[in-house]
């Protein structure tokens, strides 16, 4: 639904945001193949497949200008992809809180949702975001007793607005016709580095 929406949206270099956010310097962010969109692969856990096709790209790996492998710490910020307004704070989320904010593009409405994140103090429904003002932090999974690294979610959807609000679940939402999934990696403004996560999984450390 409403693709046109998504095909010529401007550049905001968001994988630059989260570094400037957090003073990470000129890093290069990485991610395993599956950390992507579309794939049904985990990346966590026993492994098994995940039961819908991945709405997103999870972002917690990089590189330093030293080549030193990082991922981002909990309470790492996380900026606007884009001008905006807050569409929803959600509850459904198994590690945190997940913000889904409306966007204003050149060919109609879309959407960006930032999942397994805490919203920052007194953020609601309806209020009015900036391109690269930090909306959230990273959520601890230890605090929930779970075995994953901390990491964001970045979803690009589109779907009309009278679509309920009470129906943005994500363990159904990539069944909904509704709801239409687009590789949010245009957003990023650089390609991600591909690593293998069994060779890579034990040198990860924390920024």
């Amino acid at each position: 639904m409403l693709p046109e929406a998504v095909a010529c949206l401007p550049p905001c270099d968001f994988l630059k945001g989260i570094a400037e956010a957090n003073g990470l310097g000129n890093v290069r962010f990485a991610a395993h193949e599956a950390m992507l969109f579309g794939t049904r692969k985990s990346w966590w856990g026993s492994g098994r497949p995940r039961p819908l096709p991945h709405e997103g790209v999870d972002l917690c790996r990089y590189y330093t200008d030293g080549g030193e492998p990082r991922t981002l710490e909990p309470g790492s910020r996380i900026p606007a992809a884009f001008d905006g307004q807050v569409w929803e704070v959600s509850g459904d989320d198994f590690i945190g809180t997940s913000l889904f904010v409306r966007h204003e593009g050149p060919r109609g409405a879309f959407f960006t949702a930032y999942a397994h994140v805490t919203p920052r103090k007194g953020l609601a429904r309806g209020d009015r975001l900036g391109r690269g003002e930090v909306l959230a932090v990273l959520a601890d999974p230890v605090q929930r007793g779970l075995r994953i690294a901390c990491h964001l979610h970045l979803s690009l959807m589109t779907f009309s607005d009278g679509f309920s609000r009470k129906a943005l679940r994500w363990a159904t939402m990539g069944a909904e016709d509704a709801v239409c999934f687009h590789d949010p990696a245009p957003l990023l403004g650089e390609e991600l580095i591909l690593c293998r996560e069994a060779a890579d999984a034990s040198c990860w450390k924390r920024g």
